[in-house]
């Protein structure tokens, strides 16, 4: 078992509120980088109090700067920045690929019949960050975002959603994290998993971005009919496997269970569970969390895959990287399924979904589909779909898959159009389609 304090120690605190669920992924990384002997720059107390503020500043006057620059010109910025940041290596955006162009016929076509411009989301796969491969994640954007501007067929200014905490960008320097804080948060839709232990300035001037206001940011200008990019995964494999995958599955096995409206039996269940009881005072989660049961369960689960917080036995045992649900997350997903009432003759079905959807790199995402449909969809709004995905084989490559779209419907049905051609179903089942075809 490796022992606490680590080497490198982000700085989470408990808030009490879903913010407490980053700390297992957290703890998870420092166990990773104790093991791999990864150094990452110090940033000290007196770094993000007092150097961090000055240069968050500084890239929120570079985005007000851009804002009112012509949407061509800040095109070409981009382009620019996105290209230089992965040299030395080079991979040509086609404006004229049979892709591109069916996704701008297909967004004019949605335009034409509903009256409205549709919203237009690339959603884009996820490298590594760190090695050979990292240049990749840089020309993944800049595709995505040529791409957003060719299928609207006009000047347009597309947003990018990405995590500016200081767990993504623990990598560079802290005046390198504050201008890109600043800017990719204030410009782009900037996300910060772990707004609330920020030093009080940043904090403040990074309010906006915060994980309690970046979704209505998001589902915002999407209803609007605008551009946006993301990573689908929302994270490295490791991390969105923990942070996504585990707690869908288990959101799924609620909606299921016979005890779902009545959360005080499901906490009972839970709290009478020893394992559960040392997970709960070993985890640091803060109190208002640790009365909400369904909460508490999503970090029980997280925790077992993620090997922290699980007393001796499981400690540093991970099954999150390599995509394998370990002894210890198959016990604990047991456990859950009893405490949510759940017959047992339905275990092996539930387990086996969860092992599947577990060894994939980008999991699918239905509860973000299942808000899309309502939150924008719904309010009749169309959305197109442009997947852009790296390959690793037979060589490295970057490319812009054909566009899929919702025409109409809202949370419980969706009227798609696919390459394949019209889909009907649920925007649960169309996230496990979308899913198979474009990204692994």
């Amino acid at each position: 078992m490796l022992e606490g304090p680590y080497s490198y120690s982000y700085p989470t605190h408990k808030t009490g509120t879903a913010q407490d669920l980053m700390s297992v992924v957290t703890r998870a990384y420092e166990i990773h980088l104790e093991r791999t002997k990864t150094v990452l720059p110090a940033k000290s107390d007196w770094q993000r109090t007092f150097l961090e503020p000055p240069f968050i500043l500084l890239g929120l006057t570079v985005s007000k700067t851009l804002a009112v620059l012509p949407s061509e010109t800040v095109k070409a910025f981009h382009s620019k920045l996105f290209d230089a940041l992965a040299s030395p290596h080079r991979y040509e955006f086609d404006a004229a690929s049979q892709a591109v162009q069916s996704a701008r016929k297909l967004c004019a076509q949605l335009e034409a019949e509903t009256g409205k411009a549709p919203a237009l989301l690339s959603l884009i796969s996820h490298p590594p960050v760190l090695g050979d491969l990292a240049h990749l994640n840089f020309a993944l954007v800049r595709h995505a975002m040529l791409a957003l501007r060719e299928a609207r067929g006009r000047p347009c200014r597309p947003r990018l959603l990405v995590a500016t905490d200081f767990f993504a960008l623990d990598s560079i320097p802290s005046f390198q994290e504050g201008i890109y804080a600043g800017f990719m948060g204030d410009y782009h839709l900037g996300f910060d998993r772990i707004i609330f232990s920020r030093k009080p300035l940043s904090r403040w001037l990074l309010a906006k971005t915060g994980w309690d206001r970046t979704p209505m940011r998001l589902l915002k200008i999407l209803a609007e009919g605008r551009e946006v990019g993301l990573v689908l995964a929302g994270g490295v494999p490791g991390t969105t496997r923990i942070l996504y995958a585990v707690r869908e599955w288990l959101g799924r096995q609620r909606l299921l269970s016979p005890l779902r409206a009545n959360p005080a039996e499901i906490s009972r269940r839970l709290k009478a569970d020893e394992s559960f009881r040392r997970f709960s005072a070993e985890a640091p989660l803060g109190a208002r969390l640790s009365v909400n049961a369904s909460r508490m369960a999503e970090a029980w689960a997280m925790s077992s895959l993620a090997g922290v917080f699980m007393g001796d036995d499981a400690a540093g045992k991970s099954g999150a990287d390599s995509g394998t649900l370990t002894p210890a997350a198959r016990d604990c997903a047991l456990r859950c399924l009893s405490a949510f009432g759940l017959p047992a003759s339905g275990n092996e079905t539930a387990l086996a979904e969860l092992s599947a959807e577990i060894e994939r790199e980008t999991p699918y995402r239905a509860r973000f589909f299942n808000i899309l449909a309502s939150r924008v969809l719904g309010k009749g709004r169309p959305v197109v779909f442009i997947p852009v995905a790296h390959r690793l084989k037979p060589k490295l490559a970057v490319s812009v898959g054909r566009a899929w779209a919702w025409k109409s419907g809202n949370a419980k049905s969706v009227s798609a159009v696919t390459p394949k051609g019209v889909w009907e179903g649920s925007p649960a089942e169309f996230a496990s389609v979308f899913g198979k075809e474009n990204f692994e």
